[in-house]
């Protein structure tokens, strides 16, 4: 899930827009063969969402993961109720998903493990905040899982076109 703190896509500007990108791979997924599903804000107008479907199928790192899609489920736009706390945030799409991330527990203490990856190639991120996920679950048009309790990640990061 992205949230556009401030941006635009050419003169488009998407400032406060969601942005989220549902897949399903059966195999590795840069392997491709993806069933792929891109939810938008609802609060998009007709011009961002016209600025949104170009970026997703032409600006990476969007277009990466829609060049893999072999089955493309279309753009889907509904409510997208945010909560923004690095390893605490929430997202919730009323009907479709539901996750909370939540700290990392040390097995042995009990006790939150923080802990901090740098990738200096990020392909969407340099620094991450790793973490878990306290609940997730999607369901729409076909596509579900529930991923609750597996690895999570909060980062934010900056796009620049060329």
């Amino acid at each position: 899930m992205w949230h556009i703190e401030q941006g635009h896509y050419g003169e488009v500007k998407l400032d406060g827009l969601r942005i989220g990108i549902a897949v399903h791979s059966p195999a590795a997924l840069h392997l491709g063969n993806v069933t792929l599903l891109v939810l938008v804000a609802d609060q998009a107008d007709a011009r961002q969402r016209e600025a949104i479907e170009a970026m997703v199928t032409s600006a990476p790192p969007f277009s990466i993961f829609y060049s893999l899609a072999s089955t493309f489920l279309g753009f889907h736009y509904v409510p997208i109720e945010i909560q923004l706390d690095g390893v605490r945030s929430r997202v919730t799409i009323p009907g479709t998903l539901e996750l909370a991330l939540a700290p990392m527990i040390n097995p042995v203490t009990g006790e939150e493990e923080p802990a901090t990856l740098m990738k200096p190639k990020g392909f969407t991120a340099k620094v991450q905040e790793l973490c878990a996920t306290a609940v997730l679950r999607f369901s729409k048009e076909g596509l579900s899982y529930d991923h609750s309790g597996k690895y999570g990640e909060f980062c934010r990061f900056e796009y620049k076109g060329s």
